[in-house]
Parts: C-alpha cells; sequence; structure tokens
C-alpha cells in the first residue's frame, strides 16, 4: 500500500500543477476563457473522481488486510454522477462552458496516472 499511496500522491500533484497552469493562462489569455474554464471544470471533476476512487481503493486494500473490516465498494455511481454533473453543466450552460472542454478535463486523472506509470517504470 505504500507504493500505491506514494503513486497517487505523484499523480494530486501533477493534477494540482496542471490546475494551476490551467488558472493562469485563464487570467493570460481573455479569448479563451469559456474554453479554458470548460477545462478547469473538468480537471475538477476528474480530480475529485480520483480521490473518491483512491479512497475507496484504500478502504479495499484495508480490508485486504484486516479480515473483520468489509469493503463497501468502489464509488462507481459516486463518481459516474459527478461527471454528468459536470456534462449536464456545459450542456445547459453553453455561454460559460463548452463540452470538448469539459470532456477533455475528465480524463485528467487517467492520462496523469499513465504518465506516472511510465515515470516509475523507467
Amino acid at each position: 500500500m505504500q507504493f500505491f499511496t506514494s503513486q497517487m500522491r505523484m499523480i494530486f500533484s501533477f493534477a494540482f500543477f496542471a490546475l494551476a497552469v490551467v488558472a493562469v493562462l485563464w487570467g493570460v489569455l481573455p479569448d479563451f476563457r469559456v474554453f479554458l474554464q470548460s477545462l478547469f471544470l473538468g480537471m475538477i471533476t476528474s480530480t475529485i473522481n480520483g480521490a473518491v476512487l483512491f479512497a475507496k481503493t484504500w478502504r479495499v486494500g484495508l480490508a485486504a488486510s484486516n479480515p473483520a473490516m468489509r469493503p463497501r465498494g468502489t464509488g462507481m455511481l459516486q463518481r459516474f454522477l459527478l461527471a454528468s454533473l459536470a456534462i449536464y453543466w456545459a450542456i445547459s450552460l453553453p455561454q460559460h462552458f463548452v463540452l470538448s472542454g469539459v470532456l477533455a478535463g475528465l480524463f485528467l486523472i487517467q492520462l496523469l496516472s499513465i504518465i506516472a506509470f511510465l515515470i516509475r517504470s523507467f
């Protein structure tokens, strides 16, 4: 579990750095604000989904070492509803969000997980 925790710390630090870069770009590039705030919404949703998945996976790991503890799922419904809410906001508020930006931001944690795995492999 120690390797898993350090891996997730590295992924979340990359995610927060990417969020900071998008926030700075939002301030610097006023012509792209709608896309960048859509990307920011998707990235925040992806980060929260990653945190939920990390917490649920951590509990399953603890349940594997302690037979008295019972795991309670992976949080699939919570993560699905959160992503659906972000997409709903993008569709219902087209003056503030673009669907392509939200969808690109939703894949942040998956992309960062692959990058972190490649970094650890070398």
